[in-house]
């Protein structure tokens, strides 16, 4: 299996780059569960205005956030191929992205699982099933 990073170069070459509206924060939901992205979509849209990419898997993630710098990354930590960690350190690794702020979404309990998320960069951390209050306040202040 290709690393990450060596996907990631054969993909970024069919990427198209987006610029993000200047007024609206660019939110990226990383996200396996279609049924996910919808919720978390809907969800925000009725929040405010924003533009909304997603993506279903870690390489799609990364396509994005290298495209369109959003102002904050909603990361499931179960995605495929490598899961939402590797993204985490990716994303941490890469200077125009390192300090963009990321809200980590897991059912995971375990307290090593949220010291590994923290010590690799995570902004947040929300445990599934997420209470929205919980969501929302968290994204209002990731972009306050």
């Amino acid at each position: 299996m290709l690393p990450l990073s060596n996907l990631l170069a054969l993909t970024e070459a069919n990427a198209m780059t987006t610029v993000p509206n200047d007024h609206n924060p660019v939110l990226l939901v990383v996200e396996d569960s279609a049924d996910q992205r919808m919720l978390i979509r809907e969800f925000v849209s009725d929040l405010f205005p924003c533009e909304l990419r997603e993506a279903p898997d870690g390489l799609t993630a990364m396509v994005e956030a290298r495209g369109c710098r959003p102002n904050l990354v909603l990361l499931d930590l179960h995605i495929p191929p490598h899961g939402g960690l590797q993204v985490l350190q990716e994303l941490r690794a890469d200077a125009s992205l390192a300090q963009v702020p990321v809200i980590v979404l897991s059912g995971s309990r375990f307290p090593e699982d949220l010291a590994t998320i923290e010590a690799a960069g995570s902004s947040r951390f929300i445990e599934k099933p997420y209470d929205l209050d919980e969501l929302e306040s968290a994204i209002f202040s990731m972009l306050s």
